[in-house]
């Protein structure tokens, strides 16, 4: 089979992005849940508005998880408007099942427009997205908080990414764990981009919550970065910011490039 044919049969194999899961009925004896206050209105319009417009598709699964703990009550996980990638806006390949909530979709097409502003600064690549792929440890896991179990994580919701490396052409791969910090002048254009990655995402608040390998141990291989809706017990204006997106894309009619935000709040995995 020629490469053209292989090619436009994948093309007419891949799903379709198809349409956002409808709202759940909230579990019997739950009044609210955390993934309420995710939903985004309009979700398909501003996620192409964004740039998605492929590579990535709605489940249809719309699953409610229940998991029961010793010595804790139960937990439920639930991916509201589940968004199944496989690629980013700018091309990005993402290794590993990828599953983010509307909202977390939305602020990841930031997220992706950043990086590969920063990779194109620091490296000096020709193209302006070198960055052609990106691993990660995890999206969706129904589970509470490893050190905090009275708290529930937000990848329990499709709320989160742990970033574990990128790969760069012209410049080969760029882990957290072995470039954090520099053991080499040869490595130090790959610290350079992690840390100017991480201040970016804090001062444009992209995301709730950004952790790097300075926070603990936990996280001493991997970025975390979620969209929760609480930061130090107030509102989160990342999370507000993308609520805000707009529906269509700047430079059409009634088109909003937006605005940048200011500083991060503390931490939740």
């Amino acid at each position: 089979m020629s490469l053209p044919t292989l090619l436009a049969l994948m093309l007419l194999t891949a799903p379709a992005p198809g349409e956002p899961a409808p709202r759940r009925e909230l579990p019997k004896g739950l009044d609210s849940a955390p993934w309420e206050e995710l939903w985004v209105d309009q979700c398909k319009e501003k996620l192409t508005a964004a740039g998605l417009t492929e590579h990535f598709y709605f489940s249809r699964r719309n699953r409610l998880e229940e998991r029961k703990l010793y010595k804790h009550d139960p937990i439920y996980c639930h991916v509201p408007q589940g968004a199944v990638w496989t690629r980013g806006p700018t091309g990005v390949r993402y290794y590993g099942f990828t599953m983010f909530n509307c909202a977390m979709s939305l602020a990841m097409t930031r997220f992706e427009k950043i990086a590969q502003e920063e990779a194109h600064r620091i490296f000096g690549t020709k193209s302006e997205q070198p960055i052609t792929a990106i691993r990660h440890l995890g999206t969706y896991n129904c589970r509470r908080l490893r050190e905090k179990p009275d708290k529930q994580s937000q990848h329990s919701f499709g709320n989160a990414i742990d970033l574990a490396g990128f790969y760069i052409r012209g410049v080969g791969n760029v882990d957290v764990q072995k470039h954090w910090t520099a053991r080499w002048p040869s490595l130090q254009k790959r610290q350079d981009f992690l840390r100017a990655l991480v201040v970016r995402l804090r001062e444009e608040q992209v995301f709730t919550n950004v952790l790097d390998p300075t926070w603990d141990t936990a996280h001493d291989n991997h970025l975390h970065v979620d969209l929760a809706a609480l930061s130090d017990g107030l509102p989160s204006p990342a999370l507000a910011r993308t609520m805000g997106m707009p529906v269509t894309a700047a430079g059409e009619p009634g088109g909003d490039a937006g605005t940048t935000a200011g500083t991060t709040g503390p931490a939740h995995d």
